[in-house]
């Protein structure tokens, strides 16, 4: 029997060290309990993979007891795999950015269930664009021109479409002319550095992440002034298939509403600087809905991925 109990430790510790560009397991099996079911979530790279997994494991752990499923989550890599794996049905659902899920809305069949709530009811974000101090560049976009952005991905709301879509309502309409260097980060908090470590003049992310790292960080929090800051959007909500078997759509959708009256639960949402998860309407995005019309996007046919 020892030498069983053995083994089950050895394989658990040597997949727990897998790469983390792949599948991770976050809600770890109990090895006397046998799930039958598994739910695979998707999270975006908003920040570093040792950021993301600190912040989800908790929540997937706590819906794999809760729900008697295994919860996986599944870092993804890049901002414009999404549709795909939702397509392909290799994730059951994802904490989409508010961008990601109205295209991936117009073209797959998926419905948003929850998204975070902040202790001050705030369970929304806005898109910043910032600079250095010491640059001189003020809210005026003429001085903009000719420098260098630093943003995340074409698909995300803070990291390009308010951007482009504010530039254009003051008067710039090739946004990819005006700068001398356009600088895809791939994440937000690596946007804040490029910007702060002179990479580039100006910089474009939302606010939460934005704040999370002025806050860990006093030396950035001295040097950075924020320029511009965009309407409110529904912060990333849980959206999952609606093709997903009915028990376990409803069942998650109970536990993650229901996630702040339990202790763990209140401890997993604690790790994510949240109170409680609550219910997401489709029809919150439709402000973004119309600030893509403005910009002539058609989301039906718009890329996810450019490079």
């Amino acid at each position: 029997m020892k030498f069983i109990r053995g083994l089950i430790l050895f394989f658990l510790f040597f997949t727990s060290c897998k790469n983390p560009s792949t599948d991770i397991e976050i809600g770890m099996v109990d090895p006397q309990k046998i799930r039958e079911d598994t739910i695979t979530i998707a999270i975006l790279p908003e920040q570093n993979v040792f950021e993301q997994k600190k912040k989800y494991r908790p929540i997937a752990e706590y819906l794999s007891n809760t729900l008697n499923v295994n919860v996986k989550i599944k870092l993804l890599d890049d901002y414009g795999v999404i549709y795909d794996e939702i397509k392909n049905r290799t994730i059951d659902g994802a904490f989409f950015g508010s961008f990601n899920y109205i295209l991936t809305k117009a073209r797959a069949n998926i419905e948003p269930i929850a998204r975070l709530e902040q202790a001050d009811g705030n369970s929304t974000y806005r898109g910043l664009i910032f600079t250095r101090k010491d640059t001189g560049l003020t809210k005026d976009v003429a001085t903009w021109e000719g420098k260098r952005i630093a943003l995340i991905h074409e698909v995300t709301t803070a990291g390009y479409i308010f951007p482009k879509w504010y530039l254009i309502k003051q008067g710039v309409n090739d946004f990819s002319k005006y700068f001398s260097r356009i600088i895809f980060t791939g994440s937000h908090d690596a946007a804040i550095l490029s910007v702060f470590k002179g990479e580039a003049d100006i910089g474009a992310a939302k606010d939460q992440i934005f704040e999370q790292v002025l806050s860990e960080n006093p030396a950035i929090r001295k040097e950075m002034i924020i320029l511009v800051s965009s309407m409110s959007v529904p912060s990333n909500s849980l959206c999952i298939r609606r093709d997903l078997r009915n028990d376990i759509k409803e069942s998650l959708r109970k536990a993650l509403l229901s996630m702040h009256n339990t202790g763990e639960g209140k401890k997993a949402l604690e790790i994510m600087n949240a109170v409680r998860f609550r219910e997401t309407k489709d029809s919150e995005f439709d402000e973004l809905r119309v600030m893509a019309n403005e910009l002539s996007i058609d989301i039906k046919t718009y890329p996810f991925k450019y490079r």
